[in-house]
């Protein structure tokens, strides 16, 4: 009873999404929604509830009678075809495989340009969406309890590429060289009233599972949802070691000495970092700041007393916020 209740939010959006239309057809003279037209209504309505941001800042896409949406971006062109066994192109280099591709209907339009969904005949429907900033986005929209709670995506990788997870969960695609063609947001879930459902990922090979721990209790639809952006940020810290931020990650969650930037596993930009996750600045070296600096925090290591320890280590902070690149660590 209370799960139909909170479904509510989501079926009268769809209802008004579809209804848009149907009023729409009526006065222009086209045919009504489908069956596969509705779904997909449901489904965007769904997204729009529970992750609204999702639907903003959409990319302008073209499309023939094989590619449901194409979008010419800096790293490449992403293409979600009209047939889900074709799977999703990011640039020349790489192909997502849809879940529940080969029993999943071709790409039905939703009411929104260039948006368009597969109906897994399952109970769970998959809408790619690209965004203007390169990040792509491969929901899943779970409509009931009786849905699968594993969704695969196997990705055709180059030669030698391999599909990696770190200890924190970020998973990459990885080049031979180290370098990343591709990082993955953490994995999200959220019910129809917006809060977090239980998820996770998992790598078998080059397959990318998102695990969706959802209950009969769980208000429906649930949306989940792998993204990929098409920059990829390797974080260097100190001790030499590095990790891939996971794709939406804050830059600034980097406190390494270099921040690296990648696309289609080529670096286009290295930012020196201080300790603090700020841009550094080479020419703090022999600057007053970074002198007073150096000085203080040395009296404040030697120095005798507490008080000595506290006055310098005070004046050396000052001291170095007085660039305005925060120069705490006197580096580039």
């Amino acid at each position: 009873m209370g799960t139909s209740v909170k479904k509510s939010r989501a079926s009268v959006s769809a209802a008004t999404l579809a209804g848009t239309c149907i009023i729409s057809a009526s006065l222009t003279g086209f045919a009504a929604l489908d069956a596969a037209e509705t779904n997909a209504a449901d489904a965007v309505a769904a997204i729009q509830d529970v992750m609204p941001k999702s639907l903003s800042g959409l990319a302008a896409v073209n499309s023939d009678s094989d590619t449901a949406a194409e979008v010419a971006l800096l790293g490449g062109t992403v293409d979600v075809p009209v047939d889900p066994a074709d799977g999703l192109g990011l640039g020349v280099s790489l192909r997502i495989g849809f879940p529940f591709a080969q029993q999943a209907s071709d790409a039905a339009d939703s009411p929104i340009p260039g948006v368009v969904a597969f109906d897994n005949n399952n109970g769970s429907t998959t809408v790619p969406i690209v965004l203007s900033d390169g990040t792509v986005q491969i929901n899943t929209v779970i409509d009931n309890a009786n849905a699968p709670k594993r969704y695969d995506y196997p990705i055709d990788v180059p030669e030698g590429a391999a599909l990696t997870q770190d200890t924190n969960g970020t998973v990459a695609v990885v080049s031979p060289d180290g370098s990343a063609l591709r990082v993955f947001g953490e994995a999200w879930a959220k019910d129809a009233n917006g809060e977090a459902v239980p998820t996770h990922y998992e790598v078998h090979g080059t397959t990318l599972t998102q695990v969706v721990s959802f209950t009969e209790a769980t208000p429906f639809p649930v949306v989940a949802d792998p993204s990929t952006g098409q920059y990829s940020y390797n974080c260097i810290l100190q001790n030499g070691s590095n990790y891939w931020l996971a794709t939406g990650a804050l830059l600034g969650t980097c406190k390494g000495s270099y921040l690296k930037k990648y696309i289609n596993g080529v670096m286009v930009q290295s930012v020196p970092l201080t300790g603090y996750g700020k841009p550094g600045n080479p020419a703090a070296f022999g600057t007053m700041a970074c002198l007073y600096a150096v000085g203080w925090a040395t009296l404040s290591i030697y120095g005798p007393g507490k008080f000595v320890k506290f006055a310098s280590g005070i004046f050396g902070y000052v001291a170095s916020q007085l660039v305005p690149t925060n120069l705490t660590a006197c580096r580039g």
